[in-house]
């Protein structure tokens, strides 16, 4: 059997072909040092060489017919590039949903509390609405929860500007009397804040 450095190319990637650890060993021991220090200019020196092996074990699996030895090296750079880039994918999102999770568990307490008041106000206003006539709890619904100015309120609903005026009064007056004061309060800051 020849020396693997003294067989020729074309032998030598037919054989890696095949699955020849010898020649495996040759071209990982020529290339796996330069694809290293490709993979570094993507993912610095910390993960290079797991991403450069797991391309040499793709190789080693794959059983890639290669035309010459440039091919190999275009393969090699080519999967070590798509490697690192996936990798890098990868962290992003890895990064993202965690940077997400930071920032949902370490909101301000304040914060988190003020969220709970809000969808509690809300809640309340919706079951309190409900009590109001039809066009009243409309109007409510457009001005406070919805923000919409007196003007455009009254155009969508084809009605003057004092008509809504007069349902907001009504549903203040109204809601006053059906909530109990400490809601009402609550709801006053909300709707006007």
């Amino acid at each position: 059997m020849k020396s693997i450095m003294m067989i020729d190319e074309k032998e030598l990637l037919n054989r890696l072909q095949n699955g020849d650890q010898l020649a495996f060993s040759h071209v990982f021991t020529t290339y796996y040092s330069g694809m290293c220090l490709f993979a570094e200019k993507y993912v610095g020196t910390e993960y290079a060489e797991d991403i450069t092996e797991n391309v040499f074990l793709k190789l080693l699996e794959a059983a890639i017919p290669f035309n010459d030895s440039t091919h190999l090296k275009a393969y090699l750079y080519r999967s070590v590039k798509h490697s690192c880039l996936d990798w890098l994918k990868s962290k992003t999102r890895e990064y993202t949903r965690h940077s997400a999770y930071i920032e949902a568990y370490n909101e301000p307490q304040l914060s988190y509390l003020t969220r709970i008041m809000e969808t509690e106000t809300i809640r309340i206003l919706y079951n309190a609405l409900e009590s109001l006539p039809d066009q009243t709890a409309q109007v409510m619904k457009m001005t406070y929860l919805d923000g919409l100015s007196n003007q455009k309120t009254a155009d969508e609903l084809g009605v003057s500007i004092n008509t809504v005026k007069t349902h907001k009064q009504r549903g203040l007056g109204k809601l006053r009397q059906i909530l109990p004061k400490e809601h009402f309060g609550i709801l006053l800051v909300f709707l006007f804040s």
